[in-house]
């Protein structure tokens, strides 16, 4: 066997692989490392350095065999778990990946990269109190690494920590001014804590340094809209097809945009994007496209179907799947208050325009005539996928005062997982239509079957705004951008009363708001009782 300073020596064949590697000839390294592993099979080094020249190869299957390996032979190779570990988070495996990378950083608890990269991994398994530990060692041990505090920023964000994620951001840019994705950042963490103006100002630096960056844009026109300078946001809002992992896939067309122009006698395929909220809000102007002089096409959601059949003025209403006739231009729903320049003092407000089946109606409200007092229909959850649902959404427990209210009967019309919360309740405490709700037509139907809502902030509010039927809305401390700030009544829907937090996670208000507001509403249908 050749001694370990014998230039074929699997100790200097990997040393000299680890060179070539480290110039950027990733194909001699992984040579020079597979002649190491034939002098000495149990070399792990070797095995570590041929997984990390695998990877410079764009080889990752081969590379993680090799890395596992070294791991196997030497469980201290703090760099091959590392690897092995960005590799598996990687392939979204994140839980493995944590495992590696928790060990590597045990072996080497002074390597900040590795307590960085621990923290992305248990950030991605959403275990945002460890990510923050972790990021927190990363900062602590690299205090001018920018990158470190803006990665810390970023998990405390997640966890709620938001003053501690501002700090972290203000770290960030002192040691790094006007980098884009700390202001970014930064802007985002502003809006959270209820600051838009200053997080525009984030926003525009961050775009005054790289004039293309689309989170940056498309945040920036969230934060306008929600202070009411829709004119402004507009063209901003436009950049959302360019977020990565924007909710809503691009429809790549061949037909053009339609950005306002005349469209006489053209056909026009409007579309739905983004959540059922967002398609309930825009129907308002499909009327007004048609009134242009085009031949309207509407694609919606299938458990929005039999809804949109009822709104004036396309040609015809198909759901989203379904082979599409020929059209001249394209508009997706959310771009038309664009097209039609829309700012606060022209909202098109005029309600309802969205109305039940007769019939249906009529079924519901024989269903529900037997309950006596002021019916009341009820929402407390959104969407568990939904990015603020943590914030929007409540518990039956929140809501208890509501629940107690004499002379009021309460109906759900809650969908979805969080149906289930009613268990929890006395039998009959709340009358449950669940079951019945097969899409929004249902749902439409039910609605005009009571005197009022009381939601959180959820596509049901959208549908009761776009009947023109009462509704309370309970809105968080950082609401959505359509309903503005600091305003009871809502310029997009003249029937809803909003009530906000006005402490992050303070419902008690709110709460009690709407308490008084149901007492008095029910007050007459006690004493006609009576």
């Amino acid at each position: 066997m050749a001694s370990p300073d014998s230039p074929h020596s699997a100790t200097s064949l990997c040393r000299t692989g680890a060179a070539r590697r480290a110039a950027g000839n990733a194909a001699e390294a992984l040579a020079l490392q597979t002649a190491a592993i034939r002098r000495d099979p149990n070399f792990a080094p070797a095995w570590a350095e041929a997984g990390l020249a695998l990877l410079d190869l764009g080889r990752p299957g081969e590379a993680l065999a090799r890395l596992r390996r070294a791991v196997f032979l030497n469980p201290e190779l703090a760099g091959a778990r590392n690897a092995l570990g960005l590799e598996l988070l990687r392939r979204g495996q994140f839980a493995l990946a944590e495992a590696e990378l928790s060990a590597a950083a045990c072996t080497a608890p002074g390597e900040w990269p590795l307590h960085l990269n621990l923290g992305l991994a248990r950030q991605r398994l959403r275990r945002y109190p460890h990510a923050v530990a972790a990021m927190t060692e990363a900062a602590r041990l690299a205090p001018g690494n920018a990158a470190c505090w803006n990665a810390l920023g970023t998990v405390q964000h997640q966890a709620g920590w938001l003053e501690q994620a501002e700090a972290a951001y203000r770290t960030a840019l002192r040691l790094r001014p006007d980098w884009p994705d700390a202001l970014g950042n930064l802007g985002c963490t502003l809006r959270a804590l209820g600051d838009p103006a200053q997080a525009v100002d984030c926003y525009s630096r961050a775009l005054a340094q790289a004039p293309d960056f689309a989170e940056a844009r498309w945040n920036r026109a969230l934060a306008l809209l929600s202070q009411g300078y829709l004119a402004e946001a507009w063209e901003d809002h436009e950049w959302r097809w360019q977020v990565p992992g924007f909710p809503s896939p691009r429809r790549n067309f061949a037909a053009p945009l339609w950005n306002g122009e005349d469209i006489t006698g053209k056909t026009i395929l409007l579309h739905a994007e983004q959540g059922f909220g967002d398609t309930l809000q825009a129907l308002r102007y499909v009327p007004m496209v048609a009134a242009r002089g085009a031949g309207v096409i509407l694609e919606v959601p299938r458990e929005l179907l039999r809804l949109a059949l009822r709104v004036p003025g396309p040609r015809a209403v198909l759901p989203v799947g379904e082979a599409l006739p020929a059209f001249d231009i394209h508009a997706p729903l959310l771009s038309l208050p664009r097209a039609f320049a829309t700012t606060l003092d022209s909202i098109p407000a005029s309600v309802p325009y969205l109305s039940p089946i007769p019939a249906e109606a009529a079924r519901f409200r024989d269903r529900l005539a037997p309950l006596p007092g002021l019916r009341a229909g009820l929402v407390w959850a959104g969407r568990p996928t939904h990015g603020n649902d943590a914030n929007r959404s409540v518990t039956l427990a929140t809501l208890a005062p509501l629940l107690a209210l004499p002379g009021v009967s309460w109906v759900s019309l809650q969908t979805g997982p969080r149906a289930a919360d009613l268990a929890v309740l006395p039998h009959g405490q709340v009358f449950d239509l669940a079951s019945e709700l097969r899409d929004f037509a249902d749902t439409a139907a039910a609605l005009a079957a009571l005197d009022v809502l009381v939601s959180v902030d959820t596509s049901c509010v959208h549908l009761a705004g776009a009947m023109g039927v009462a509704a309370h809305v309970l809105l968080p401390f950082a609401p959505d951008w359509r309903w503005l700030l600091g305003r009871a009544d809502s310029p997009w829907y003249p029937s809803l009363r909003l009530h906000r937090q006005a402490t992050r996670g303070g419902w008690a208000a709110p709460v009690a708001e709407i308490s008084a507001a149901l007492r008095l509403r029910a007050a007459p249908n006690r004493q006609k009782a009576a």
